[in-house]
């Protein structure tokens, strides 16, 4: 089922997973991160992978186990980075062999210190988004990411909303949203899409904070601002983990509870794999969660 449908008749629930680098952790992660998951519902769950596709295999492979132990809808990640028509083919035929009807396409991030060339036969997603399409007679969904912050490599937001929409007429059903933090971002950015003619589903993407060293990390690949009240209270207590975990629970909890108060059009949770604070995340907005997301 494609995740446009589910997202024409109800609010979603979703996660991001990452393929681990190690092929030994990959059972662990199909175990207990999966499984933990798939407890809450979610309508799917999205598959990212590395740089240059090099856990593209395993992608594959955890899209069908999403798919097979589940009742979410696999979205399994496709990056232009390295990619030629002929990856490209053998990945949706392998995605279909599987039953995975979703992709998310993406330019993907530019690995530092490569020599391997980055963009043969895609140099834009809206170019794989098109491919895709065209090629596979809709066979697939195809979502998009976009960015409330802006994407760091555009003008301005004007530019970059510009070019959105451009995604959305090369056949992206709906976007998942970059991570922020300020919900009053996401907001003013929503309007500027909707008064732009981004007609399809924006999804809110939220990153919750579990270290200290997450922060710096989060800021400097995604160009987020982070509200000073925040800021101050992971720097108050940046040596005790404990209590920036508690800090980062109880602050991603009234985000997500001030997002579904204003209608947005679904959730969607980049787990970084960690099931067990996903599942204290659930279990305290999971009363009012499970009235918006029926």
């Amino acid at each position: 089922m494609k995740i446009s449908e589910i997202l024409s008749r109800k609010k979603t629930l979703s996660f991001e997973i990452f393929p681990p680098k190690r092929e030994e952790d990959t059972f662990t992660l199909i175990d207990k991160t999966i499984t933990q998951l798939g407890k809450y519902s979610p309508d799917y769950i999205s598959v990212t992978y590395g740089a240059l596709g090099n856990t593209l295999s395993n992608t594959a492979m955890i899209a069908k186990t999403i798919k097979d132990n589940t009742c979410a809808q696999p979205l399994a990640h496709l990056t232009c980075v390295a990619s030629t028509r002929d990856k490209v083919d053998s990945v949706c035929n392998e995605l279909m062999g599987y039953g995975v009807d979703n992709i998310l396409t993406l330019r993907g991030d530019i690995p530092k210190d490569t020599t391997t060339p980055i963009f043969s036969d895609f140099k834009h997603a809206s170019d794989l988004a098109s491919y895709i399409k065209g090629k596979y007679d809709g066979r697939f969904g195809i979502a998009g990411a976009c960015y409330p912050d802006k994407h760091p490599e555009a003008a301005n937001q004007t530019a970059d909303i510009e070019f959105m929409k451009f995604k959305q007429d090369s056949g992206m059903e709906f976007f998942d949203s970059q991570l922020f933090f300020d919900n009053e971002v996401f907001y003013h950015f929503l309007l500027k899409a909707r008064k732009a003619g981004i007609t399809v589903p924006i999804i809110p993407g939220i990153m919750p904070i579990t270290s200290y060293a997450q922060i710096d990390r989060m800021i400097q690949v995604s160009n987020c601002k982070v509200p000073l009240k925040l800021l101050n209270q992971f720097d108050r207590y940046k040596d005790d983990k404990a209590a920036i975990e508690e800090i980062g629970l109880i602050f991603t909890s009234y985000q997500i509870l001030d997002l579904m108060a204003n209608d947005v059009d679904g959730i969607h949770i980049y787990s970084m794999n960690k099931s067990e604070f996903i599942g204290k995340l659930m279990d305290n907005i999971g009363y009012v969660a499970s009235g918006f997301f029926k």
